[in-house]
């Protein structure tokens, strides 16, 4: 029986190099602008996995470290759109962030609004269920603006002083101290409420706490993604009301010594995806999984061994809802005169045009309008 869809969403905090990550490994304008260590190859023990794709005259090929999502992508669950990004050029990495996660720019921009674009849909959609938003990690996203989420490394964290003398005198001065306050009475009972749900769903009295997820797959130990993709699938199975999910994954900034850090950053998170897809089983059907990033990196490599802040970039959508095994939108090339200011990715897909495509294909958000108000939206055959 299929749940109600949710969805997760993945940034790559530091700009990843979506160059390095689905490469046109037959283009003669990479091939001249970077080093073989910065380029994937297309021969020999390294490398890289090919891609089906129609868009383009082109070799492109999936890293040799994200065998796990060639898997996905030739089973059909995983898309890929590149030269994607935002509509307004930005290489600041805090300026960046912001303006992917609120998703409004220019004059559509109300005075004063704080909302992020997860927060939009939030408001839209209204759902119900004890915890409709999860932030993993220690700080909310500017995307979850503008609507409550929980924020939490694991759901242990949400739980007010489990089984300890101080729970009913922290409970009792929340509720002195903060809910007798008009305004803060309803957080302060959501969070009391969360709290109680949780533990009274997870208490072990034998593990003193909460008891361990028990994921049906292996996942990599030592894996620094795997810990918040395994809250995220346990809160999925356990059928707490969530429907949209954010975790950060951080370190794409890759301005020296990228062949070595991107590819230890790029084998973690294929793997993590990977292991956490399949701990879905059946629920997989209910889920997609959008990744992404504040902008790519640039075509030319520098001194460092490195690349710089760029422009265009990957984004990768995993679910069967979705047509996957294909890679959607177009292709610039990466000759001098199609290059945005002779140095970067163009951007030909607005972000904003996968997420709505996920919003209105994958959520049943009828109106995409009231999350991103000035796009008009082009159809990138996602669904349908």
């Amino acid at each position: 029986m299929s749940r109600d869809p949710i969805l997760v969403v993945i940034f790559l905090r530091g700009g990843a190099d979506g160059l390095a990550l689905v490469s046109p490994t037959s283009d003669p304008d990479f091939i001249a602008a970077r080093p073989e260590s910065l380029r994937v190859l297309r021969q020999g023990d390294a490398a890289g996995r090919s891609i089906r794709q129609d868009i383009a005259d082109v070799d492109f090929r999936f890293h040799p470290a994200a065998a796990p999502l060639a898997d996905l992508y030739d089973a059909g669950d995983l898309s890929l759109i590149h030269a994607a990004g935002l509509p307004e050029a930005t290489r600041s990495h805090f300026d960046a962030e912001a303006r992917i996660e609120r998703g409004l720019f220019g004059a559509n921009i109300p005075p004063g609004d704080p909302s992020g674009w997860i927060g939009r849909w939030l408001q839209a959609a209204r759902p119900g269920g004890p915890m409709p938003a999860l932030a993993v990690g220690a700080m909310r996203p500017a995307s979850l603006l503008g609507a409550d989420a929980a924020v939490a490394d694991s759901l242990a964290d949400l739980v007010i002083a489990p089984d300890h003398w101080l729970s009913d005198l922290l409970r009792a001065r929340l509720r002195a101290g903060f809910g007798a306050h008009g305004p803060l009475d309803r957080p302060v009972q959501d969070l009391l409420g969360l709290s109680d749900l949780v533990k009274g769903r997870f208490w072990s009295a034998a593990d003193e706490g909460l008891r361990p997820y028990l994921p049906s797959v292996d996942y990599p130990e030592g894996n620094p993604v795997c810990p918040p993709l395994m809250t995220v699938a346990q809160t999925i199975k356990e059928n707490l009301g969530l429907r949209v999910a954010t975790v950060d994954v951080p370190g794409w900034d890759t301005h020296v010594n990228q062949s070595g850090d991107f590819a230890t950053l790029l084998d973690g998170l294929s793997q993590a995806l990977m292991a956490f897809w399949r701990d879905l089983g059946p629920l997989q059907q209910d889920v997609s999984v959008v990744v992404m990033s504040e902008f790519g990196r640039r075509l030319r490599a520098n001194t460092g061994g490195g690349t710089d802040h760029g422009r265009g970039n990957v984004m990768m959508v995993l679910g069967p809802q979705a047509r996957g095994g294909r890679m959607v939108g177009g292709w610039p090339g990466l000759a001098n005169e199609a290059l945005e200011e002779g140095a970067d990715l163009a951007v030909l897909t607005d972000y904003r045009d996968v997420l709505a495509q996920l919003l209105s294909g994958h959520m049943g958000l009828a109106d995409p309008g009231s999350v991103f108000p000035d796009l008009v939206p082009v159809h990138l055959g996602l669904w349908g």
